[in-house]
């Protein structure tokens, strides 16, 4: 199996990180590769940055999906995860999506933990758009990262155990980290928190993976069908032959396929 990451932050650190997560994961049978924004800013972090990195990460989709057989999505927010679903034959899975999936199947209510303010809200939305918002228990934030922080979490290990343990004293019982720069950490964390910490892009790994057993039909029909295919203006070389050449939806009969 083929999985490509794709992070539309402009942060390669975070790439290495993601894949670097996504392989330990997959094991041998998969091949993992990346690909990192290159338009937008190194982390994404408010509501017009999201805006920013889901038409780069349509971008990015449209030139280097071709031999994969599913995508990673590695930016916390899931941003552009329905238009990508849209877009391409392939299973796409978000990890943060993901994440929540396996947090609901430990625990009967989760928090998302986060860093910075200015997330949360997106988060909470992020929670509703799911429909997932009774199981949740709010979504948590540490203070903004520093750049030292971001590039070397076990820096804020201590933190984010502190946060968890609080978390489960009001009734969580199970976090999900998001955030891509907190791959990789789950294992660290496991025997200092009195709860599961799930990590998203593991959780996002195993999703393809039975995805691709299961081998589901692009639909044909619904939101997340092809859309038509138009001619772009502007756009960039890959994402206008992509849209040129989706396929015409088949003939209906009375409602039903023909």
């Amino acid at each position: 199996m083929k999985i490509l990451v794709l992070n539309p932050n402009t942060s390669q650190f975070v790439t290495d990180r993601v894949v670097e997560t996504a392989r330990a994961a997959a094991g041998p049978e998969c091949r993992v590769t990346g690909v990192t924004g290159r338009r937008g800013p190194p982390i994404v972090g408010t509501r017009s940055e999201c805006a920013m990195a889901a038409a780069e990460a349509l971008d990015l989709a449209a030139e280097h999906a071709g031999d994969a057989d599913g995508i990673l999505l590695a930016i916390s927010f899931d941003t552009g995860l329905d238009a990508l679903r849209e877009m391409l034959p392939i299973p796409v899975v978000g990890m943060s999506e993901a994440g929540m999936l396996a947090a609901m199947t430990v625990a009967r209510r989760f928090s998302l933990l986060t860093f910075g303010n200015r997330a949360v809200p997106i988060y909470e939305e992020l929670v509703a758009h799911y429909g997932w918002t009774g199981r949740s228990a709010g979504v948590l934030s540490l203070p903004p990262l520093t750049e030292a922080q971001l590039r070397d979490t076990a820096l804020v290990l201590p933190d984010l155990a502190a946060a968890i343990a609080a978390a489960a004293d009001r009734g969580t019982e199970a976090v999900v980290l998001a955030g891509a720069v907190f791959a990789g950490l789950t294992d660290r964390l496991r025997d200092s928190v009195p709860i599961p910490v799930i990590d998203g892009v593991v959780a996002a790994v195993h999703q393809l993976r039975m995805l691709h057993a299961l081998a589901p039909a692009k639909p044909m029909a619904g939101s997340l069908a092809f859309p038509p295919a138009k001619p772009l203006a502007g756009m960039s070389p890959a994402l206008t032959r992509r849209f040129q050449d989706f396929p015409a939806p088949p003939p209906r009969d009375n409602g039903k396929p023909k």
